[in-house]
């Protein structure tokens, strides 16, 4: 949230010891259902809501499984949730990833060891203190060539320094991959539990063949050994992301739903 938060536009306030979150994407806010406190002062939190949007409808988005049964319990008012595949996550077991083994990812493995191939002197390196400049640098190099095309991508330039720079405070993990000393892919995440690493941001250079399997696969199989799964996030419903993520047979889905409070 913290990395995001130019991206998202972002505002936090504490109701009742619950975390409230404000974001808008594209010209439209809603709210994330609400963190901590108590499940009973949900019915409370909610009435404050209303009257923070002088009784106009306001939307949660983001809201798991687990969520509903709350909301079930505690806002039985909330009877209608809308799938929002955009927003589901991709996870995967770390070991397949690690690996590419299986009739599955054969294809993927293909691209790995087309990769190998034809750069058997690649190096992969830890993202640290000392080499993250040079990651901020490729990423704002790698958004300033799709801005043409799609102007919000900017905001990703944002995301990409806080993590980065903040590397140690945010427990962050990151890896690079260099071709003849320059860095051609990163990609960094954090452990967000005991058995789960999510990933945040994933550059390459696209015109290597390979590289964006390889600079998967080295991460999760270096930097993820203590956790089970890998989530790599969403496709925000762009048609190319979701067929790449896809391609790489998620373990299971991260179901997220929205619903509007009238």
């Amino acid at each position: 949230m913290f990395i995001w938060r130019k991206f998202y536009d972002t505002y936090w306030a504490v109701c009742h010891g619950a975390l409230i979150l404000k974001v808008t994407l594209a010209s439209h806010t809603f709210l994330l259902p609400p963190y901590g406190g108590i499940d009973e002062d949900l019915p409370i939190v909610v009435a404050e809501l209303k009257e923070y949007f002088q009784g106009q409808p306001f939307e949660f988005h983001g809201i798991y499984e687990s969520t509903i049964a709350r909301f079930n319990k505690y806002l039985p008012e909330l009877t209608e949730f809308t799938p929002d595949r955009d927003n589901w996550d991709y996870v995967y077991l770390q070991e397949k990833l690690a690996t590419l083994a299986g009739r599955k990812l054969h294809s993927k493995k293909n691209h790995y060891n087309a990769f190998i191939k034809d750069h058997p002197d690649f190096v992969y390196e830890k993202i640290t203190p000392e080499n993250k400049d040079e990651c901020i640098e490729f990423g704002k190099q790698w958004i300033i060539n799709r801005e043409e095309t799609d102007p919000t991508i900017i905001r990703e330039y944002s995301a990409i320094q806080e993590g980065l720079n903040n590397l140690e405070a945010l427990q962050i993990r990151g890896g690079l991959i260099r071709l003849d000393g320059q860095v051609k892919a990163f990609t960094f995440g954090e452990r967000t539990s005991k058995e789960t690493m999510v990933v945040h941001v994933e550059k390459a250079d696209p015109d290597i063949r390979g590289l964006f399997t390889a600079i998967n696969k080295e991460f999760v199989s270096r930097e993820c050994q203590d956790v089970i799964y890998v989530n790599r996030e969403e496709d925000m419903g762009i048609e190319g992301l979701r067929k790449a993520k896809e391609s790489y047979h998620p373990e299971f889905m991260l179901r997220k739903y929205n619903t509007i409070v009238r």
